[in-house]
């Protein structure tokens, strides 16, 4: 079995703490030592062994925590104000320093359970009742959940939390956690043999609480001969784990289903339009074969229009006109010079010219592909900057929602429902969506359910 001791600083209580970490893998629990003990009782007095086969067949991991008790609840004579800042401290390490620590240890998202046994049973269901946004299920064996068996009748705000037969019967029933309540694993167990009376005496006015919030929780009561002691806790740890990992295991596979089931569609990127280098290199080319045609086409015309000036220089040469004026000698030449001129210098002015045409028609062409290439270049600009931005708040809403998913698997959906932990000398409890004045313990009924092994 894999054994290991983490010791580290808390910010909470302002000194190290060791937590015992058996198995590697499995349903994380968290297991509160007996009162004024230390991480290595449940190794000492056999819980781990009873635990082994779940533990080395990789079904649950066990950390076992540190107490403050003998600064807390063990000590009688102290200041009651600095008990109750030590109690409360010793419960925020639980869910702001211990709670990470077994998530990152363990490697999953899975809320762990809470156990222990006589005091340890105390600090497994106040931790739940607070925060069963956190926790995923309680085993409590053998506790006493009336803080006034340590502290008489003195009372303030912050020790009434730590008190469910207080805080539990003045619920309201509309709270947010009930219903959480129902979605987890609620176990409490105390025999009625020896040193059990104030177990039994509190977890009947727990389980009537429960009964009237239609909370369906567990509550059993073993028989007259089950001590208040580690042989009776072994076995009922063995009886009722393989229950609540069972329901704990479908719980959690219909909240999968669930997430999945409303989990927000990704939203679509657009995608960069396919064949865009290929397009614009199809209109590169279609440019030069266009600039190529014009240049061949205009090459074809001058040549063209040089053979038939020439065949009509050659024909004018040879009319009767031509014979005279090269008989003339210098005259006729000095003419055919100046009729070429008029005749080439009308050519070049005339507006409906083959030469003005030409020039017009490379000029008209360069300046419609150059629109074209223009606005081309400026309608992908256009197309280019919408992807983007498209791009970049389809990562921005991604990286919301991963740091909105991270945040509710750290804290829960209900932090901010946690009631206030401020301090009270004068011992006035205010009201609040989970407190109210003391409630008076219901009177002790008649056991039942007996179980007997």
């Amino acid at each position: 079995m894999n054994r290991e001791t983490v010791t580290a600083h808390s910010k909470n209580l302002g000194k190290d703490m060791s937590i015992r970490v058996y198995g590697e893998s499995g349903w994380p629990i968290v297991a509160f030592p007996i009162q004024d003990a230390m991480s290595d009782c449940y190794e000492q007095f056999g819980m781990v062994d009873a635990m082994k086969d779940y533990i080395e067949g990789g079904k649950v991991q066990l950390f076992v925590l540190d107490s403050v008790d003998a600064e807390g609840w063990s000590d009688r004579g102290g200041d009651n104000v600095l008990r109750v800042k030590v109690i409360e401290a010793f419960y925020n390490y639980v869910c702001e320093e211990v709670v990470p620590f077994v998530h990152e240890r363990n490697g999953s998202d899975l809320r762990p359970l809470t156990m222990g046994c006589s005091l340890g049973a105390t600090h497994a269901l106040v931790a739940f009742l607070r925060r069963p946004d956190l926790f995923q299920g309680v085993i409590a064996l053998s506790g006493g959940y009336d803080a006034q068996f340590f502290f008489g009748d003195w009372m303030n705000t912050t020790l009434y939390f730590n008190s469910p037969v207080h805080f539990l019967p003045n619920t309201p029933h509309d709270h947010p956690y009930i219903d959480l309540y129902n979605r987890r694993e609620i176990v409490l167990c105390c025999g009625q043999g020896a040193w059990e009376e104030e177990g039994l005496r509190t977890e009947h006015i727990v389980d009537d609480a429960f009964r009237a919030l239609g909370v369906d929780a567990w509550c059993d009561y073993w028989g007259n001969d089950v001590d208040h002691d580690w042989p009776w806790w072994q076995k009922q740890i063995q009886y009722f784990l393989p229950y609540v990992l069972d329901e704990a295991k479908k719980y959690h596979a219909e909240e999968v289903a669930e997430a999945a089931k409303n989990a927000p569609a990704k939203p679509v990127t657009a995608k960069k339009p396919a064949g865009t280098k290929a397009t614009r290199t199809s209109r590169a080319k279609a440019r030069a074969r266009d600039q190529g045609g014009a240049r061949d086409q205009g090459s074809a015309r001058h040549e063209e229009g040089a053979r038939r000036e020439g065949s009509a220089r050659h024909e004018e040469g040879c009319g009767p006109q031509g014979s005279a004026r090269k008989g003339g000698g210098q005259e006729g030449r000095a003419q055919g010079r100046e009729d070429r001129t008029r005749k080439e210098g009308c050519t070049q002015g005339r507006p409906g010219s083959k030469v003005s045409s030409r020039k017009e028609g490379r000029e008209a062409r360069c300046s419609e592909h150059r629109d074209q290439d223009q606005g081309a270049c400026k309608g992908h600009g256009r197309e280019a900057r919408r992807e983007g931005r498209a791009r970049h708040e389809g990562r921005a809403r991604k990286e919301a929602r991963r740091q909105e998913d991270h945040a509710l698997s750290q804290v829960g959906p209900l932090a901010a429902q946690t009631p206030p932990a401020t301090q009270d000398e004068a011992g006035e409890v205010p009201a609040s969506p989970f407190s109210c004045p003391p409630h008076a313990p219901t009177p002790l009924r008649p056991p039942f359910l007996y179980r007997y092994l």
